[in-house]
């Protein structure tokens, strides 16, 4: 029995909190076997994030390599002929684990490197001043966003809450919580180009 329709995704109930993938647009009548691929991927879609879950021990972490790892192997599947689902959509899920390690190794790595730093220095007033007012447009730039999207991202971004406790108090799906951050993060990448421009 087959748990995929024309447009979309319906999971059937173990696969339900994946959700946010039924968004890929679906060529299957005009492909058969892009069909079995993709009904193949979800049948290992469990597996992955158990394994995932193991290795990471973050379950959001987890959940967002697992949407990405299917989102590559279904756009691989879009081009090539897949041999063996399982093979490939493990091996996107080992290298979406690399990728992440070493962006996260150097982000840390950078980040010691600024406090050392920081230590040594004593800041001006006017750096204070400075500071103080990149911080004031920072506020407003988040005052002024949209209230659902401000919402999200103060909730997962200052206040350290899990992508999964966004979604069940506000009632929103992984993807559209995904979306709200991405948004959000946009926007504040643009006042920082602009600061730094002035």
């Amino acid at each position: 029995m087959t748990c995929v329709r024309m447009i979309g995704i319906p999971i059937n109930e173990h696969l339900s909190q994946s959700r946010a993938m039924t968004s890929l647009s679906a060529p299957w009548n005009t492909h058969p076997a892009l069909q079995t691929v993709v009904d193949d991927l979800l049948a290992h879609y469990s597996d992955l994030r158990r394994y995932l879950c193991g290795r990471l021990r973050n379950p959001d972490d987890a959940a967002d390599i697992a949407q990405s790892s299917f989102a590559q192997a279904y756009a691989h599947a879009l081009n090539s002929p897949v041999i063996n689902a399982r093979a490939l959509l493990f091996q996107a899920a080992r290298n979406l684990c690399i990728d992440q390690y070493r962006r996260r190794s150097t982000e840390l790595a950078a980040l010691e490197d600024w406090l050392a730093r920081a230590e040594l220095l004593t800041p001006s007033v006017e750096d204070i001043m400075i500071a103080r007012e990149q911080l004031q447009l920072l506020i407003a730039r988040i005052e002024r966003m949209p209230r659902l999207r401000r919402e999200v991202f103060v909730r997962v971004r200052l206040h350290g809450h899990s992508h999964r406790e966004v979604c069940e108090a506000l009632g929103l799906s992984a993807k559209s919580v995904e979306l709200h951050i991405a948004r959000a993060v946009f926007d504040l990448s643009e006042l920082r180009m602009s600061v730094r421009d002035v």
